[in-house]
């Protein structure tokens, strides 16, 4: 840590500290809680002194406020649910409400005694055991934020494929879903997945150091929290305060359940299997089967009192499998080999297994005391690897974990609440070889009309052991406090929210990338390969690269002001500030020969260069560590504003807008590739049993070949089947890494964000419409340093393909390529969102909510981390990004029907994201990246959509007794089963030579329709 950095460190430890002990006692940040607020009149005279009371109707527990001066009071720090609101004037008049709140949401409740009270809410219903509750669900229209609350029946109404909450966030306007078997991600405002954060319970989610956005949703099949530990969540879109931490495009904030006074528990599952898949379109046409598929979902929770309105307990299971199946064929279907490799071939099992466990404890043991200590574990994992000539010894698995242990407490007061939490989380990615002990072996056949090409062939079968693994652990400590004054008066009313964080981040990483030897056998054994059919004629084995353990410590302070100038008119100020010590590997030597190579190549002539070339762009000493020259970033000043205006005084219409500046963060593996890069290569060694022994050449002298070559085989020994042994040889015969260099002084991405709208309630309706705006700056890209020139070809105008041309480093030099990282890439999403929504109540029997995205999204550079076709970054032209589609609709609905059936839907329509085009049509070939629009098709709107997806559930619900009920249920998945393709044939061809593929797709979007069957009984 260099002495500025120890200088800003120790001046932020002690802020932190300080506002940490500003008061003793605390809880979870405000984004797991909620908010009633309001004024107490009787008549038309504000009751100053007023006592309110908010009861928990489930758990029994309490909150209480004094009124203001002006009868105004604030209750915060309140947990999602349905709550007694009860009033006690200084003369012992009362009166009471029963509503409902949700997530992170500010409800209004104006409470008059004697008169009744006037709400802005919608009934809602909370069934406890026998006991029925009606309450007002409390809508909440004075906020800049631009949000989306996920409820309770939502999630546990509307049809998924899977048993994953995030699914849901897709309601929310300027939000996606990737559509992918494999993972699900989620990205929103134009940007990438990386950009996204979630929080449980206040505890953040964010992946530090590999891509997905959340821990663990990166390359996974499985779910990051059991659905039925969630009691329901919030998306926000836009103009997050000040609370909120390292994202820059949405925020999702989810609230677990609690026990309550009375025992509840539910059992359910899920099952599907290849017969209620549809066959995609594309594996049809070419004959092949459907293959075996089983997917059970299935768990159970169970809550209730340890002590009536005092202690609760809560706890959950959900395990998922996935019996997959995956065949083994010879890559050459001869008698012989049918003969010889007889065991290897057949249909093996892939499976995917996940087991999910979730407990909580809540305790309230004096009133305005809160404490709850949850306790999160997440197994997976995912076989791969096998099928086609990779025989079931080649399997990998991809094995992931995840612990998370949260403890938060809360003091609430007249004047003050304090909200202090611990979280730890350890979060594991560890795909490996399942065979990594033995050696692998690939078994060629080569055609004897051809020429032997020693490095060609056709695979028969791969056997022994995959030859790469990896083990990241990602391990977070983080200390939060928060402190919320309610009660300031001047010139008006003052929520004022300060706090701070402390996040101590280890990064564990190490990567084993083709250290396990593979061995090349010909089945023929031919003289001009090894000779031999046991004997290998080659063989390839990585390099060992150094293993990473860093410590990042993280700080974050805020203040947020919510000020009630007026009874209509509300600012929201707040700013932040965020620092990480070590983010960028700060104590990091650049190696001398790194240095050395670097110099080389700019003072050669490779490629044709002049001597002394470096692009424009690049200066040498600012990608150079000395180990004390990487100061941490100190400049993330965030502020936020945000005002909301009630044009009527009724709450009926409210304009409302903001502007904001977030900082997010980059993650670890990008300066971990700095540290290993150089060390990242694989090597190759011919072998012969009439070869020369190692150390030995035909014909020694300049200009000839090097022994263990292609041409010069060297003699076999069996103690090359070992690393060591391997080790040894290669030792000989020195490989070439690539160089990856950080800029020392680089800032993490930073967007700036705007947003406009109006909310209007037509009855029971809640509508809104916002004009949404964000500015993403010093977004992360490797740059290919080692070019041939400036650019010199004709130029159309699109700044691509005009790199000067790739020139690796000639054969002296230690590296055969550097790259070095810019911070000059940059986006623009612009975006016009429209929400309506009438929540379901059971009295009316149906809900409907409505979203559409109206966006464009822009960006420089290339494609995800590297832009090997641009010259410069920074001069690339503005073109549309990755998941830029212009028009988005999702609608989702629930409607009871006759006979105790229900019936829920989610109807998804997209215009449509953009594909790479490869351009030769004119004088030159061109990249244009994303310059590609598939094909729109109809629905009620003609050629409007190239994306259409309807899911829908029918559920029968069946009063068994004593307050218990059964759910069946069907879901069907994409019911008209659109095609939804993807992997679209980007070449245009040549003018002369057009290709008539062009925009053809070559697969399907994940899912078929797919019908599932599924129960859920409760008690």
């Amino acid at each position: 840590m260099t002495r500025k950095s120890r200088l800003y460190f120790g001046a932020a430890s002690a802020l932190a500290m300080a506002i940490s002990l500003s008061a003793a006692g605390g809880a979870a940040a405000q984004v797991a809680t909620s908010t009633i607020r309001g004024s107490v009149t009787e008549g038309a005279v504000a009751e100053a002194g007023a006592q309110v009371v908010a009861r928990d109707v489930a758990t029994g527990f309490t909150s209480r406020t004094t009124a203001n001066s002006s009868g105004g009071y604030v209750l915060s720090g309140l947990r999602p649910g349905t709550y007694e609101i009860t009033v006690t004037t200084t003369d012992g008049e009362t009166a009471s409400e029963v509503v409902t709140i949700g997530v992170g949401q500010v409800g209004e409740l104006d409470l008059a005694i004697g008169g009744g009270t006037t709400v802005v809410s919608e009934t809602d219903t909370t069934t406890l055991g026998e006991v029925v509750v009606t309450g007002r669900r409390l809508a909440e229209v004075r906020t800049p934020e631009v949000a989306t609350n996920v409820t309770t029946q939502q999630i546990q109404t509307l049809p998924q494929i899977n048993r994953n909450f995030l699914n849901f966030a897709a309601l929310a306007p300027g939000v996606r879903v990737s559509v992918n078997e494999q993972e699900q991600t989620i990205t929103a405002g134009g940007q990438r997945a990386e950009s996204v954060n979630a929080f449980i319970d206040g505890a953040s989610l964010k992946s530090n150091i590999i891509d997905g956005g959340i821990a663990g949703q990166d390359d996974s099949r499985g779910n990051p929290f059991p659905q039925a530990g969630i009691q329901e969540f919030r998306v926000v879109s836009q103009n997050f305060k000040a609370e909120y931490e390292q994202a820059s495009s949405a925020i999702i904030t989810a609230v677990t359940r609690s026990g309550t006074n009375e025992f509840h528990g539910e059992v359910f599952g899920t099952y599907r299997d290849q017969e209620f898949i549809t066959q995609d379109v594309f594996s049809e046409r070419r004959g092949d089967e459907q293959p075996p598929l089983e997917v059970q979902q299935y768990g159970f929770a169970l809550g209730g009192p340890i002590i009536q309105d005092r202690l609760h307990f809560f706890g959950t299971y959900e395990r998922k499998e996935e019996g997959r199946a995956a065949t083994v064929n010879l890559g050459r279907q001869e008698p012989r080999f049918q003969t010889q490799f007889a065991d290897y071939i057949g249909t093996f099992g892939v499976p995917f297994e996940e087991d999910l466990y979730f407990g909580k404890l809540s305790w309230q043991p004096m009133d305005g005391h809160l404490l709850d200590l949850s306790v999160t574990w997440r197994d997976e994992f995912d076989t791969r690897g096998i099928g086609g000539a990779n025989s079931v010894e080649r399997a990998s698995q991809l094995n992931q974990t995840t612990l998370n242990v949260n403890g938060r407490h809360q003091w609430t007061t007249d004047a003050f609440l304090n909200e202090f939490a611990v979280n730890y989380r350890e979060y594991n990615y560890n795909p490996q070889a399942v065979n990594f002990s033995d050696v692998g072996e690939t078994y060629r056949y080569f055609d004897p009309a051809q020429p032997v090409n020693p490095r060609g062939g056709s695979a028969i079968l791969n056997l022994g052991g995959a030859d790469s693994r990896q083990d990241i652990v990602d391990e977070v400590l983080t200390f939060r406090n928060d402190l919320t004054f309610n009660d300031i008066e001047w010139n008006g009313f003052h929520t004022i929210k300060l706090g701070g964080k402390f996040s101590r981040q280890n990064y564990q990483v190490t990567k084993e990338f083709g250290r396990n030897p593979l061995f090349y056998y010909d089945v023929d054994g031919r003289p001009e390969l090894s000779g031999s059919t046991t004997v290998p004629y080659r063989v390839e084995l990585g390099n060992a690269f150094p293993s990473v353990d860093l410590t990042n410590n993280v700080i974050g302070l805020y203040i947020q002001d919510d000020w009630q100038i007026t009874d209509r008119l509300e600012l929201n100020l707040g700013i932040r500030w965020d620092y990480e010590d070590n983010a960028n590997n700060n104590d990091y030597v650049t190696p001398q020969s790194v240095i050395d190579g670097l110099d080389q190549w700019i003072a050669s002539t490779d490629g044709g260069k002049p001597a002394g070339y470096a692009p424009s762009w690049f200066n040498r000493d600012d990608y150079i560590s000395t180990g004390d020259n990487r100061d941490p970033f100190a400049g993330a000043f965030q502020p936020r504003i945000g005002f909301s205006y009630d044009l009527f005084g009724d709450r009926s219409t409210v304009i409302f807008g903001g502007a904001g500046r977030y900082y997010d963060r980059v993650q670890f593996n990008f300066s971990f590739d700095e540290i290993v890069k150089p060390f990242d290569f694989r090597q190759e060694v011919f072998f012969s049993t009439t070869g020369r022994p190692l150390g030995q050449d035909r014909d020694p002298g300049p200009g000839v070949d090097t022994p263990g070559d292609a041409g010069d085989p060297i003699l076999w020994q069996e103690s090359y089947r070992t690393v060591a042994g391997l080790d040894s040889v290669l030792d000989t015969f020195p490989g070439r890494g690539e160089v990856f260099l950080l800029d020392n002084d680089f800032e993490p991405p930073r967007t700036d964000q705007f947003n406009l709208g109006v909310r209007q309630r037509f009855g029971d309706w809640q509508t809104e419409l916002t004009v949404a705006y964000g500015k993403t700056d010093n977004e992360f890209t490797w740059q290919y340093l080692t070019r041939c020139r400036e650019p010199n070809r004709p130029n159309d105008g699109d700044g691509f393909g005009d790199n000067g041309g790739f020139c690796g480093p000639s054969g002296t030099n230690p590296y055969r390529g550097y790259f070095v990282s810019d911070h000059n890439k940059e986006r623009e999403f612009t975006a016009l969102y429209l929400k309506a929504d009438k929540p379901y109540t059971a009295a009316s029997g149906w809900g409907f909510n409505l979203a559409y995205t109206l966006s464009e999204s822009l960006q420089n550079g290339g494609n995800d981390n590297f832009c090997f076709d641009c010259f410069s970054v920074e001069t690339s032209p503005m073109r549309s990004s990755a998941n830029d589609e212009r028009h988005r609709i999702v609608a989702n609905g629930i409607v009871d029907l006759p006979l105790d059936f229900q019936l829920s839907g989610i109807l998804t329509l997209g215009s449509g994201t953009p594909f790479n085009v490869f351009d030769g049509t004119g004088s030159q070939f061109y990249y244009r990246p994303y310059a590609g629009r598939p094909e729109q098709h109809s629905f009620i709107i003609p050629n409007a959509f190239a994306y259409r997806n309807l899911d829908l559930r029918l559920t029968k619900n069946f009063e068994i007794g004593n307050g218990s009920e059964l759910e069946l249920f069907v879901d069907a998945i994409n019911v008209f089963n659109f095609r939804n393709y993807t992997g679209f044939d980007g070449g245009t061809g040549s003018a002369a030579n057009p290709n008539p593929n062009f925009g053809q797709p070559s697969a399907v979007l994940f899912p078929t329709r797919t019908f599932q069957v599924g129960m859920r009984y409760a008690w």
